[in-house]
């Protein structure tokens, strides 16, 4: 199969390396794959290494002004139909981003040698059962995914990479003519225990004795930075000998130091910015903390820890609750007391804490052979609609 993948802006995250990981592998089982970005969103994607695929984009640099977002829009939608004749691409994964995934459906429009799938990366709503409103979008996000919703019925496939992203699509009334989730897989023997890089990152960052507990995202505020920081702050009163690290970067990072500086968390906290290392920096900690409000689907980051043997506290968004099962502790998102008891039942259990466990449940559901064999069986099934 010859297959693009498309996302709509280039950066460092969980999306990038689930590419990654695609992309090879399913190039090493003979599918001729490349990869498309809209736009790139800054540099940081250096730090994930070297890619196995060429990285383009169509656009420079995200456009500004309404009039020139749409100017760019339409050259780039004009741009990626010529491509996929060029190129004689059988299938177009539009992998993740509202724009990105209806300039896929305009490409595509009319080309009988190219066939659409959809990716479904993020959930709308908070944890199972409560809400799946969109949050915090944008008019134009809006409009974007109205659009969608009205054309979703003639998309041949749809992927979610999470239970709660299927929810919230059918609850948005969006519909195709089929969709499947398949997981995100996790590379364990990348992300596995490591003590040599633990004690480098923790030299580093100057801990000793002390317990160290990491927040790994990027500055948005879906990912609840802010109740981390005050759940941060009610737990150092109860424990001195605990050192939190902030690892990520993002357009909130200057209202974030001030927030942490106003909870007095300036000699406890470190700023480690975004890293290139990052089964070192899991390793170098005691527990991973995720604190997103909504709008996940299936963290990369949980995963990732895990298979590196840390034991994690979450909240109850998207499918963190399943990826944790019994190894993790899940309360509800947006309740900084309920964090920091999470937090500290975690740390009062870290003596009991089985890593080798915590490491086989990611081996033994999340592996990159049941996304990848899930994957090519779904991609394969939409191409031979072409033969």
């Amino acid at each position: 199969m010859k297959i693009l993948f498309f996302i709509q802006h280039l950066g460092l995250g969980g999306v990038l390396r689930q590419i990654s990981i695609l992309t090879d592998h399913l190039a090493r089982r003979g599918h001729n794959v490349s990869f498309l970005a809209l736009y790139p969103s800054d540099q940081n994607w250096h730090l994930l290494g070297k890619l196995n695929v060429e990285l383009r984009s169509l656009i420079a640099q995200k456009p500004k002004g309404i009039l020139f977002q749409s100017i760019q829009l339409v050259k780039a939608g004009f741009a990626l139909r010529s491509l996929l004749r060029q190129e004689d691409i059988e299938i177009l994964y539009g992998f993740q981003g509202p724009s990105a995934r209806f300039l896929a459906w305009v490409a595509t429009r009319g080309l009988p040698n190219t066939e659409l799938v959809w990716g479904n990366r993020g959930s709308s709503g908070r944890g199972s059962g409560q809400r799946t409103t969109p949050h915090g979008l944008g008019w134009k996000s809006a409009l974007l995914l109205q659009l969608s919703r009205l054309v979703s019925g003639t998309v041949p496939l749809v992927i979610s990479n999470s239970e709660a992203g299927y929810v919230g699509r059918k609850a948005r009334r969006f519909q195709s003519i089929k969709h499947l989730v398949i997981y995100n897989g996790f590379d364990t023997d990348n992300f596995r225990p490591d003590l040599g890089a633990r004690m480098r990152v923790r030299s580093e960052w100057t801990i000793q004795h002390e317990r160290l507990i990491g927040i790994v995202a990027r500055f948005y505020p879906s990912k609840g930075h802010r109740i981390f920081l005050e759940a941060a702050a009610l737990l150092c009163k109860e424990w001195k000998d605990v050192r939190l690290v902030v690892v990520g970067d993002g357009p909130l990072k200057t209202e974030l130091e001030s927030f942490a500086r106003a909870l007095g968390l300036t000699e406890s906290l470190i700023w480690a910015g975004p890293r290139g290392d990052m089964p070192a920096v899991y390793n170098a900690l005691d527990i991973l903390c995720s604190s997103s409000i909504h709008g996940e689907g299936f963290p990369n980051v949980i995963g990732e820890a895990m298979a590196c043997g840390v034991p994690c506290v979450v909240t109850d968004v998207g499918d963190s609750a399943k990826i944790v099962g019994d190894q993790g502790i899940v309360v509800p998102p947006g309740d900084a007391r309920m964090l920091a008891n999470g937090l500290e039942k975690m740390l009062l259990n870290l003596n009991n804490i089985d890593p080798g466990e915590i490491r086989g449940r990611i081996a033994r559901l999340f592996s990159i052979e049941n996304l990848v064999d899930a994957t090519e069986k779904a991609l394969a099934e939409v191409c031979r609609t072409l033969k």
